[in-house]
């Protein structure tokens, strides 16, 4: 399934280039998380609209939601070496129980996010 196909009117043919400072970059860069846009994107809503997009989620809990992804899909693979044979099964009850808290952190913070 490709793109969908943008009218000729509607097409970003014109680009505008601005040079940030590091701290603007790294500003921009935040609030674009915050609001889970790009940077680009983020730009041209609050240009355009004069507000600032709305906050999706903040930037510590979009890290701490990244990072417990990383851990939760390393643990899987470790879960799924266990029950392949190749490591020991003594690890298996001590991984599920890793799992399983990573998995109520990340609820917790989906949860925060929706209050």
């Amino acid at each position: 399934m490709g793109r969908k196909q943008v009218n000729e009117k509607d097409k970003r043919k014109v680009q505008v280039n601005i040079r940030l400072t590091d701290d603007e970059y790294q500003r921009v860069a935040g609030y674009a998380t915050c609001s889970d846009l790009t940077p680009a994107n983020w730009i041209r809503k609050k240009v355009f609209t004069g507000k600032f997009p709305a906050a999706k989620i903040l930037p510590i809990e979009s890290d701490a939601l990244r990072e417990l992804s990383h851990i939760g899909s390393n643990l899987n693979q470790v879960v799924k070496k266990i029950n392949q044979g190749v490591m020991p099964r003594e690890f298996l009850p001590l991984l599920v129980d890793l799992l399983q808290i990573t998995v109520a952190i990340k609820n917790r913070i989906n949860d925060s996010e929706s209050d």
